[in-house]
């Protein structure tokens, strides 16, 4: 629909985004414009900058959107402002496992979610906080935090690359123990979701909704080393579910204590803690969508 939008690109995203900024930013402009509509492009320059340009310019203008250039980090920077406002986030998914795009069937294809962006209608979903850390599709602690550490670390970005970093850290890592609403749990992994998936259509929660005013933990508890391909093979055929080894709680909130601060991951993001203490709470119906 004709408006404007604020697109907030970050040239760090995905794997070759940097490379093709040019092309992103020609193609951007030129979809614009058929459809008649107003854009203006910013640019992060490093970590938490598309938070500080969305607060700095949302009351500047009446934004159809404002728009995320990038992954599930660039997304989770431009929708914590956005949160409990009537200005909707749109995607543009350029990220390495685009896991929120995913969920919410938008394209991967750079024209296609143009096109979604310019004709779509924004829809209501729920967003969530760790320890008042906003997050938008998922957040967790153990192995997937531990292998999203190592990933940041990465020059090289994308599918192959997380693999590789999963494959090489699965053989050495030891499951840790939580209490979860107080009850110990020893555990390969627990995560919060909020949409279904990680990203690159690995779906930890595939029974997960954006908006049914809930979050799916997950716990993964210890199994042997042969279990791990096929709990791959779940995850990626979106087979998930309840065994021996998985097990799935759904709630509004939940406490995890650990006996040492953990690493966690929000959105794909690591952030080592300095608490033992982990809240997390669901915010029914507070991020608007285009979809």
């Amino acid at each position: 629909m004709p408006g404007s939008y604020l697109f907030i690109l970050n040239p760090n995203s995905g794997t070759s985004t940097g490379k093709r900024t040019g092309y992103i930013v020609d193609r951007i402009c030129a979809t614009a414009e058929k459809y008649g509509c107003d854009t203006e492009i910013l640019f992060t320059q490093e970590r938490g900058h598309a938070t500080q340009l969305v607060t700095e310019n949302l009351g500047r203008k009446d934004w159809k959107a404002v728009v995320a250039v990038g992954g599930d980090g660039t997304i989770n920077e431009i929708a914590q402002p956005l949160v409990g406002t009537d200005t909707p986030v749109g995607i543009i998914p350029l990220g390495s496992g685009n896991g929120l795009a995913r969920h919410l069937g938008i394209p991967i294809a750079l024209d296609k979610s143009l096109i979604t962006l310019f004709t779509g209608s924004p829809i209501t979903i729920d967003s969530a906080t760790l320890n008042d850390i906003p997050f938008f599709c998922t957040a967790g602690m153990g192995f997937d935090a531990y292998v999203g550490h190592l990933f940041s670390k990465q020059k090289i970005r994308g599918l192959a690359s997380y693999v590789n970093v999963s494959f090489r850290s699965y053989w050495a890592y030891k499951p840790q123990t939580f209490r979860l609403n107080g009850v110990k749990t020893d555990a390969f992994s627990i995560s919060f979701a909020n949409a279904g998936q990680f990203g690159n259509n690995a779906w930890v929660a595939p029974q997960a909704s954006l908006q049914d005013g809930k979050l799916d933990i997950c716990t993964i508890r210890p199994f042997p080393k042969w279990y791990g391909t096929s709990l791959a093979y779940q995850l990626f055929t979106k087979q998930m579910k309840v065994s021996r080894f998985i097990d799935y709680q759904s709630a509004e909130s939940a406490v995890i204590d650990t006996d040492f601060p953990p690493m966690i991951h929000y959105d794909g993001e690591p952030l080592q803690l300095i608490t033992t203490r982990i809240e997390v709470k669901i915010k029914p119906e507070s991020l608007r969508v285009i979809v």
